[in-house]
């Protein structure tokens, strides 16, 4: 039930979804399905367990929360003394 779940938010742009395109680009359709299901199920127990509503965290979730870690790395780096360069160029 919950992959049928799965099968119905391809179509739409949230977390699920963007998450199921991910692993199935690296391991294959099945294995993407069964992981969002897993994902779905695992939303459905943390809204049971604390009993606050699902807040959709959007499809670049993981995109910016890496951004976020970089950022938070670069500060730590900056507080002990080391100084930070640019290293991306520019075309």
């Amino acid at each position: 039930m919950a992959v049928e779940c799965v099968l119905a938010t391809s179509r739409q742009h949230n977390r699920i979804a963007s998450h199921r395109k991910r692993i199935t680009k690296r391991q294959g359709k099945m294995k993407g399905r069964i992981a969002s299901a897993h994902l779905i199920l695992t939303i459905a127990y943390n809204i049971l367990k604390t009993g606050e509503p699902y807040q959709e965290l959007g499809p670049d979730y993981l995109k910016e929360k890496e951004k976020n870690k970089e950022l938070k790395m670069i500060e730590y780096l900056k507080r002990k003394c080391y100084t930070i360069e640019n290293s991306q160029q520019t075309a």
